[in-house]
């Protein structure tokens, strides 16, 4: 089975839930309803992937993995596709990119 990743390697700034505008909060509000409202409000890691927010805990350790090597964490949309990203070293953004078999 052979795994394609693809990326444009472009740091996405994570961000909190007061750097989005007023309707995106409403509809993360609802995504997240399962975090605590405070946590919500405080929490640090939202970013921004083709038109999809996504929080830091939507994803997987990788670990063991020799074909997602060099990437932190996933999320999968279907057994054969989904999301990965790559945290970088100020710990302020993260590369995205999509995997597919």
């Amino acid at each position: 089975m052979t795994l394609t990743i693809t990326t444009n390697n472009q740091p996405r700034q994570l961000m909190y839930l007061c750097d989005f505008s007023e309707s995106e909060q409403q509809r993360i509000r609802s995504d997240y309803d399962w975090m605590c409202p405070e946590d919500l409000e405080s929490n640090y890691g939202f970013f921004r992937y083709r038109s999809t927010v996504y929080h830091l805990q939507d994803f997987m350790r990788i670990s063991g993995n020799d074909a997602l090597q060099g990437w932190d964490g996933y999320s999968s949309d279907s057994y054969f596709s989904g999301v990965l990203i790559r945290l970088q070293d100020d710990c302020d953004s993260v590369i995205v990119g999509r995997y597919c078999s």
